[in-house]
């Protein structure tokens, strides 16, 4: 990226925080430097880092593009807080590392915001925190419109449990609606990303959608090396055993799905320890709307809708790789199921054609 030079001014610390004619802003210094130059910024900016320092957590409530020439990393406080809050129309975010250990949230889109981009981001290094969901990226409640989750790598996540009161999962990058109203997402994407190496005590999950949607899609994403299982939190004194683990790729929640694909997604080595096998795809919610293209699905359970309930909606998984030529087995729910060489199906779910082979790897292969 190309800069204009102007005389630069001093923001905070010594951070050096150049503007230009084209409304572009360098900053540098680390620590507080970028939410200073966030805080000076107009809606329309962009604000450039140039170097590969260290900057505080911080909080974008403009609508502004931030970018980087370097590889700077924010570094989360730890506590419930996000390293990255994006609480503001129209903000990109691009470039960084982000990390949150002992920390609950990488990067959080806040509620009712439109037309947020996060792209060619590191996201890793988030958690445990002992209770509650650690994530990579988060879009928070209400409805949202024109979000990009694309190019990201998500990574190294890890939540222990030393907490029954709360529900403690792991996630890569969740859609966090409310039970009682939704909300919609429209017109959005997640969209070539790397999520891997993701723990739980409990159920680690590498996308996880909960609004209604419309007009949303979630293509050529990699999702491995999802682990469910407390016996491998080694640092664990205080655990609480919830005596079950489940662990899905890919989990679909909405009570609407209007105009929704899942095309050309890698799933692949998931563990689940106790009771429920690992799942590519999980419908919990609508699948109706979902249309499942050129994916493979190489765990145990390929897709469960449902849990195999008889009135579920049926879902359209045509055309997709089920771990053999063979296609998929089918199973009334997924304790029935078996991990064998084919992924198995549980409930609606018209898969016929399906791929004998697989149809070539996605981003980072």
């Amino acid at each position: 990226m190309k800069t204009s030079a102007v005389t630069g001014v001093v923001l905070g610390g010594g951070a050096a925080v150049s503007g230009t004619a084209a409304a572009e802003t360098t900053v540098s210094g680390g620590g507080a430097a970028l939410q200073n130059a966030v805080d000076a910024a107009s809606a329309g900016q962009t604000l450039v880092v140039t170097d590969s320092a260290t900057y505080d957590p911080v909080v974008v409530d403009v609508g502004v593009a931030i970018e980087t020439t370097a590889d700077p990393t924010i570094v989360g406080a730890g506590g419930t807080g996000a390293a990255v809050s994006l609480d503001a129309d129209g903000v990109t975010f691009e470039g960084f590392t982000v990390t949150n250990a002992g920390g609950l949230l990488g990067i959080k889109v806040e509620r009712d915001r439109d037309e947020v981009t996060i792209t060619d981001n590191v996201v890793e290094n988030v958690g445990p925190t002992g209770r509650l969901g650690v994530t990579g990226i988060v879009v928070g409640q209400g409805d949202h419109d024109g979000i990009d989750v694309s190019n990201n790598t998500i990574r190294n996540l890890d939540q222990e449990t030393t907490d029954d009161s709360g529900f403690p999962t792991a996630n890569g990058v969740l859609f966090d609606a409310d039970n009682s109203d939704p909300g919609t997402l429209s017109n959005s994407g997640v969209n070539n990303n790397v999520i891997q190496s993701i723990e739980s005590d409990v159920a680690p999950l590498g996308i996880v959608v909960q609004h209604d949607t419309d007009g949303v899609s979630i293509n050529n994403n990699e999702i491995r090396d999802l682990v469910a299982d407390d016996a491998t939190d080694s640092d664990q004194s205080d655990g609480v055993d919830f005596e079950f683990t489940f662990a899905q790729g890919i989990n679909i929640a909405s009570t609407s799905t209007v105009d929704t694909d899942v095309n050309h997604n890698v799933v692949e080595d998931i563990t689940s320890a106790e009771t429920i096998l690992p799942e590519a795809v999980k419908i919990d919610g609508d699948g109706s709307g979902v249309t499942f293209r050129a994916n493979q699905f190489l765990v145990a359970v390929g897709l469960n809708n449902q849990n195999g309930a008889s009135d579920a909606p049926v879902v359209d998984a045509k055309n997709n790789y089920w771990r053999s030529r063979d296609g998929p087995e089918e199973a009334p729910e997924n304790v029935a199921a078996d991990d064998d060489d084919q992924s198995d199906v549980v409930g609606n779910v018209t898969y016929e054609p399906f791929l004998r082979n697989p149809p070539g790897r996605g981003r980072g292969s």
